[in-house]
């Protein structure tokens, strides 16, 4: 049987050696752990499209999909669901201070030196953040 999965976006916004993450909140997964923004490819969407759009619905930072730079990507299997695949890029330029745009799933953004998050980060999201730091293209995380 072929097995489908979802395509994800997270986006390292970085100020200062610092990365913009946000604690999840309300009926989600993981609720009270801390992400990086991002989310899923919506069809018709390339991944580089998907992750401006994300960044712009969570953050309120605009940024066109040109100026995304490649982090890597990771085959990540969660510990209960499926595995998924995950497209890190990277952002240091951007329009407009980022805000919480969705207070509905989101209780904060906050800035974190990326060698000491916060406790709980998500597993992907250090996934990410770690590629980023050894600038690894590639993994499989989880499995």
């Amino acid at each position: 049987m072929r097995h489908r999965f979802p395509v994800d976006v997270l986006v390292l916004l970085i100020r200062g050696g610092q990365v913009l993450l946000s604690e999840r909140a309300g009926d989600v997964y993981l609720a009270g752990s801390w992400c990086l923004p991002g989310g899923h490819v919506e069809a018709g969407e390339d991944v580089r499209e998907a992750a401006a759009r994300e960044l712009l619905e969570e953050t309120g930072a605009k940024v066109g999909p040109a100026a995304l730079r490649f982090v890597g990507v990771t085959h990540h299997r969660p510990p209960h669901g499926d595995s998924r695949i995950g497209f890190g890029f990277l952002v240091d330029r951007w329009d407009g201070e980022p805000v919480n745009q969705e207070p509905h799933c989101c209780a904060q953004l906050a800035w974190f030196d990326p060698r000491r998050l916060p406790e709980p980060t998500m597993p992907y999201s250090q996934e990410i953040i770690r590629l980023h730091g050894t600038g690894e293209a590639f993994s499989l995380h989880g499995w």
